[in-house]
C-alpha cells in the first residue's frame, strides 16, 4: 500500500511557527498578549491576541505601557516541535520530511536552548521512522512495522486503515462520504474483521441519514412555498435575478442527479428542492439499511488470516500442495485478486 501524505495539512499547521507575542503590562493593570505591528513616535500599534480565534488591532501610548516582557522565542518555536510526538499513524515520506525539516530548523536557529536535548531526541525518533517507512513500513496504532509485517497482513491491515479513516469521516459529521466509502469497502474487505467493527456505526450512521431525509421530504412542499413568497416580496429586478439563479442552480442539481443514477450511485446527493434525489436516497438507503442488518457478523472464513496463510505457505518454505490449499481458502474467503495476484505468481516458482 503507497501512503499518501493525507496528514500534511494538520503538519503544516504544527509546524508553521506563528508570530511570537510578547506581554505588554500597562499602567492601569492590564496585560496584553500582543505582536508589534508597528512602532512609530509616541505609540505601538499591536496586534492583540483576545482568544484562539480572536484578535484585533489596538493603538496603545508608550507612556502607558509600564514593562514589556518579551516572549522567549525558543520556547515559543519548540511548542508545536513537542506535539510531534508521539507521530501520527501512517505518516508518508513526505510527511516525515517536513517535521525533519522544522526539527532542523530548530536545531539550527536556537543552538544554545534548553531545548536542544529535546529536539535532537525528536529528530532521532523521526529519522528512525522516516527510514522504515522508506523502506516499505507503515506506522499504524502506534507501532512501526516493517515491509516484511506489512505485506504479511496487507489485507487485514489495508482494512483497518479504511476502517480509521470511515470512523473519522462518522467523527466529522461526514455522513455521505462515509456512506460511499463503506459500500466501497464492503465490497473489498467483505471478510475483514474490520468489516464487522464497522456494522454498528455504519447502522446507526444509515438510519440517521434517513431519518433527516424524511424529514426533508415532510419539509419540501413548505419550504417551496417558502421560497416563493420570498420571490414575491422582492424588487422586480432582484426578483430575476433570483429565479435565474434558482433556475441555473436546480438545472446542476438535475444533471449530478443523472450522473449519479446512471452510475448506480447507492448514496445520492440529496438537496431539500429535489424530490426525486430525496426519494431515490430514501428507497436505496432503506434497502442496504435491510442487507445490512441481515449480515452476519460470525465468519466461516476471516479474510484476514486467509491471506496471512498464503503469505506464509508461500514465503515459509511451503509445498505447492500446501500453498494451491491456502490460496483456495483465500479465495473462498473473497480476497481480492490483487492481492492474491502476486502470490499466485510467485506459487508458480515452488515445487
Amino acid at each position: 500500500m503507497k501512503l499518501k501524505p493525507v496528514l500534511t495539512s494538520l503538519l503544516l499547521s504544527t509546524i508553521s511557527l506563528p508570530m511570537v507575542a510578547d506581554t505588554f503590562i500597562l499602567k492601569d493593570g492590564t496585560s496584553l498578549e500582543a505582536v508589534i505591528l508597528s512602532d512609530v513616535g509616541d505609540s505601538y500599534l499591536l496586534e492583540v491576541q483576545f482568544s484562539k480565534s480572536i484578535k484585533d488591532e489596538r493603538k496603545v501610548l508608550k507612556s502607558d505601557v509600564v514593562k514589556i516582557q518579551r516572549a522567549q522565542l525558543d520556547l515559543k518555536a519548540f511548542e508545536p516541535l513537542a506535539k510531534m510526538l508521539p507521530t501520527p499513524d501512517l505518516l508518508a515520506s513526505e510527511d516525515y520530511s517536513r517535521t525533519i525539516t522544522a526539527v532542523n530548523k530548530f536545531i539550527n536557529d536556537f543552538p544554545q536552548s534548553p531545548k536542544l536535548n529535546e529536539a535532537r531526541t525528536l529528530l532521532v525518533t523521526l529519522n528512525s521512522e522516516a527510514s522504515k517507512v522508506a523502506a516499505g513500513g507503515i506506522k499504524f496504532n502506534g507501532k512501526m512495522l516493517t515491509a516484511a509485517e506489512y505485506q504479511a497482513n496487507s489485507y487485514d491491515l489495508d482494512a483497518r486503515v479504511q476502517e480509521a479513516r470511515i470512523r473519522r469521516m462518522i467523527a466529522d459529521n461526514q455522513a455521505l462520504p462515509a456512506l460511499r466509502s463503506f459500500s466501497e469497502f464492503d465490497r473489498e474487505y467483505s471478510t475483514s474483521l474490520s468489516r464487522g467493527a464497522l456494522l454498528l456505526p455504519i447502522k446507526q450512521l444509515v438510519q440517521n441519514h434517513l431519518a433527516e431525509i424524511k424529514q426533508a421530504l415532510a419539509a419540501m412542499d413548505a419550504a417551496t412555498k417558502k421560497r416563493a413568497m420570498g420571490l414575491t416580496q422582492m424588487s422586480a429586478d432582484d426578483r430575476i435575478n433570483s429565479q435565474n439563479a434558482i433556475k441555473e442552480e436546480a438545472a446542476g442539481i438535475e444533471a449530478n442527479y443523472k450522473l449519479e443514477k446512471e452510475a448506480k450511485q447507492i448514496w445520492m446527493t440529496t438537496t431539500p428542492y429535489h424530490k426525486a434525489s430525496m426519494e431515490d436516497a430514501l428507497h436505496n438507503g432503506e434497502l442496504e439499511l435491510t442487507r445490512i442488518n441481515a449480515v452476519k457478523t460470525t465468519l466461516a472464513v476471516e479474510g484476514g488470516k486467509a491471506f496471512r496463510d498464503v503469505w506464509n505457505a508461500v514465503n515459509g518454505g511451503g509445498n505447492a500442495a500446501a500453498v494451491a490449499a491456502a490460496i483456495t481458502v483465500a479465495k473462498t474467503a473473497l480476497v481480492p485478486a490483487r492481492y492474491l495476484a502476486p502470490l499466485e505468481e510467485a506459487a508458480k516458482k515452488i515445487k
